[in-house]
């Protein structure tokens, strides 16, 4: 008998055997917080000046925007830039300004040349007298540096043989050949070779 009530009694507290009844079940653990990370806000990036080149950041005297990690993390611990200050920015944009400035300067003075090279030589050319053999072959080459020459005493103009295109004549004729003043400006001059009269 007292196994039975026991048995009851057991039964009617366990609440495996009953449907919908009983002590509401705790868990074992806490919930599972979820943290997301902050979104950083835009435009908080910092100035840096290189000191040294960074591949695919850019080189010593750039002026970069990195994040401000990056900044402390990598360029300034390894002494490959310095945080900008406004009176650096002030330097820097006075120096490109400068820059700018003698950029546009040499541009303008490489126009002015390639006016002047086309009022000199644009309607006749430039005649350039060689000895020849009896079947018109030129002894000898023409090479840039004498063109350069005769650019400078005719024109006035010096030119870097550098920027010239040499002649590929051979024999008595002409051929057109161009001339680089600047990285944006390019002449044109006609050479003509003449038998030189002995």
């Amino acid at each position: 008998m007292l196994r039975a009530v026991l048995l009851l009694g057991l039964a009617h507290t366990a609440t495996a055997l009953t449907i919908g009844v009983g002590p509401a079940l705790q868990p074992r653990v806490a919930a599972t917080v979820m943290m997301a990370k902050k979104a950083a806000p835009k435009g908080k990036d910092v100035q840096v000046i290189l000191t040294g080149e960074i591949k695919g950041l850019g080189s010593a005297g750039d002026l970069v925007a990195v994040k401000p990690a990056y900044a402390q993390n990598f360029i300034l611990t390894k002494g490959l830039g310095k945080m900008a200050t406004p009176e650096m920015l002030k330097q820097i944009a006075e120096q490109q300004a400068a820059d700018a400035a003698t950029k546009a300067e040499a541009l303008a003075l490489a126009e002015r040349h390639k006016k002047t090279l086309d009022a000199v030589f644009g309607s006749q050319g430039l005649f350039i007298k060689k000895k020849v053999g009896p079947d018109g072959a030129m002894f000898g080459s023409i090479t840039a540096s004498e063109v350069a020459d005769i650019i400078e005493e005719r024109a006035g103009v010096t030119v870097d043989k550098k920027g010239i295109t040499t002649p590929k004549l051979k024999a008595v004729g002409s051929e057109v050949i161009s001339v680089v003043l600047h990285k944006r400006v390019e002449a044109t001059i006609k050479i003509s070779v003449v038998p030189a009269t002995l």
